[in-house]
C-alpha cells in the first residue's frame, strides 16, 4: 500500500470474495483487497474480469456468492454506508433540470427542499456548474452531464466515491480536464475514492494505489502504489516519472492478462 496511506485505518475490505451468475458466469474469485480511509484506488483490468462487479458489491448492489465485504469502522450489522455511486453514463432525468436531478438523493431521503437547496447549490459549485442549475441535460454536453452525476454523487456528502469508467465515453481533452477536477475533489473533501477503468494511464494520474485484476474470474493479482513526487497537474502527465509509472503498471497488466491465457 502506498506510503501516504499504510497507516491509515480501513474504511472497506473483501477478504475472498467470490461472485457465480446464475447462467454459470463466474465473474469473481478470491477477491481479496483492503481500501484505506482517504486513499484514491484505481481498480485496473481487461474488459469483463470483474471490475464493475466488485464495485458493485462493494456498494452493496449486488451480493457476493462466498466470501465477506467488512467496514470496519462501522457498527455491526449496519446496512446502509456513507457511500455514493457514479455510473458509466450520467442516468440524468431528461425531464429535470439540472437543480433537480442533483436534489433527487436527497428528495429520496426526505431531505426538506428548504435544507436541500444550499447542499445543491454548493455540489454545482464544486463541478463547475453553479451557473446551470436551471439547465436540461438536453442542453448539456457530455462532460457537463458526468459533472452533474458527479454533483448528484456528492451532494450527500459522502465518505465514500464509488466511480465506474465515469469518463470512459468522454473525448479526451474532457476527460483530462474531468480528471484534474476529480483529484482537486478528493483532495479538498478527504474522499475515499475507488475507480474502476481500463486506461493504465488514467489509473496512474489519478491513483495513490493501482489494484490490477485478471481476467474473468476477477481477482487481484498485483497492487502497484503511486508514489509519485509531483502534483497530479499537466507538469506531471509530460513528466518521466508519470511514463515510467505508466510502463511499470502496464507490464503488471500484461503479465496478469499472459498467466490467465497460460491457465
Amino acid at each position: 500500500m502506498n506510503r501516504s496511506v499504510a497507516n491509515k485505518a480501513a474504511i472497506v475490505s473483501l477478504d475472498d470474495v467470490s461472485k457465480a451468475f446464475a447462467n454459470g458466469t463466474v465473474a469473481l474469485d478470491d477477491l481479496r483487497l483492503e481500501i484505506a480511509e482517504g486513499e484514491f484506488l484505481s481498480l485496473l483490468g481487461p474488459s469483463g474480469c470483474g471490475k464493475s462487479t466488485a464495485l458493485r458489491i462493494i456498494a452493496g448492489l449486488a451480493e457476493p456468492t462466498g466470501g465477506r465485504v467488512d467496514w470496519p469502522q462501522e457498527r455491526p450489522g449496519q446496512r446502509e454506508h456513507d457511500l455514493s455511486f457514479v455510473f458509466q453514463e450520467p442516468t440524468l432525468m431528461p425531464w429535470a433540470s439540472v437543480f433537480e436531478n442533483v436534489r433527487l438523493p436527497l428528495k429520496l431521503s426526505r431531505v426538506p427542499k428548504t435544507e436541500a437547496r444550499d447542499r445543491i447549490f454548493d455540489a454545482l459549485e464544486m463541478v463547475g456548474l453553479g451557473q446551470f442549475s436551471d439547465s436540461y441535460p438536453r442542453e448539456l454536453s457530455g462532460g457537463m452531464k458526468m459533472r452533474v452525476s458527479i454533483a448528484r454523487a456528492l451532494v450527500t456528502r459522502p465518505k465514500v466515491l464509488l466511480m465506474d469508467e465515469p469518463f470512459a465515453a468522454l473525448d479526451e481533452i474532457t476527460r483530462f480536464k474531468l480528471n484534474n477536477d476529480l483529484i482537486s475533489l478528493w483532495q479538498s473533501f478527504g474522499l475515499t475514492v475507488v475507480f474502476v477503468t481500463h486506461s493504465v494511464f488514467e489509473s496512474v494520474f489519478l491513483s495513490q494505489r493501482v489494484a490490477v485484476m485478471s481476467s474473468r474470474p476477477g481477482r487481484v493479482v498485483d497492487e502497484i502504489a503511486i508514489d509519485a513526487s509531483h502534483v497530479r497537474d499537466e507538469a506531471f502527465r509530460t513528466s518521466s516519472e508519470y511514463a515510467a509509472l505508466c510502463r511499470k503498471v502496464s507490464s503488471a497488466l500484461h503479465e496478469a492478462m499472459a498467466a490467465e491465457r497460460v491457465a
